[in-house]
């Protein structure tokens, strides 16, 4: 079994509803502005609030 959205299977533990911990709080990174602590996501300076979100989802996914 693999999260339904990245089709990583070494977050097994992890799965709920068939997505693992990192895509939900991407998800939420996305609709809220917030991560999954309920941590705001800080706008960095020369960055819209939008390149911010995708810039903590990079760093979520480890590719920044």
């Amino acid at each position: 079994m693999s999260c339904i959205c990245c089709q990583r299977n070494d977050r097994i533990d992890d799965l709920r509803f068939g997505v693992c911990f990192d895509c939900a709080t991407a998800e939420t990174i996305i609709e809220e502005g917030f991560d999954m602590y309920d941590n705001p996501i800080p706008k960095i300076q020369g960055m819209s609030p939008s390149m911010s979100k995708l810039y903590a989802i990079l760093k979520l996914y480890q590719i920044k």
